[in-house]
């Protein structure tokens, strides 16, 4: 990490000095900012208007959508329900990732953690992305069967 001061146009010299003796120095001991983010999970589940997710609830209560399922209506909604859940639990572990968890905000050496990797808010996302992938696969295949 450089620090933002470092880059002001009236640090010039210093910049070049310190680009100069950044080469020479071990990077084995330099700590690594954490590349987690919450952005790139929320873009995905469309939250913020991004992604392959955009109002999918909506598209799958369609009427068109609805009344190709003719054998199990129930099981369809229930289904529906269950993806709409998942996707909401996923929506708010992903928002609270980047304002609340810990390994998401600071820095840490490669091979360093915090501790609770199973109880992270994205790893909470997660969970929730799969039981929402679960439950769109068993919606594909209602569709599927009705078509």
């Amino acid at each position: 990490d450089i620090p933002r001061e470092l880059l002001e146009s009236k640090n010039k010299e210093q910049l070049l000095e310190k680009a100069s003796t950044f080469a020479l120095f071990d990077k084995s001991t330099s700590v690594t900012s954490c590349r987690k983010t919450n952005k790139i999970v929320r873009d995905y589940l469309g939250v913020t208007g991004k992604g392959p997710l955009v109002g999918i609830e909506k598209r799958l209560l369609k009427r068109n959508v609805v009344d190709a399922v003719v054998d199990d209506l129930d099981d369809y909604f229930a289904e529906v329900e269950n993806f709409s859940s998942s996707l909401s639990k996923a929506s708010s572990f992903s928002y609270t990732a980047g304002t609340a968890d810990f390994d998401s905000m600071n820095n840490f050496s490669k091979d360093e953690s915090s501790g609770g990797q199973d109880e992270s808010n994205l790893e909470q996302a997660r969970l929730a992305i799969v039981e929402c992938q679960s439950s769109l696969s068993k919606i594909v295949k209602m569709l599927q069967l009705s078509s």
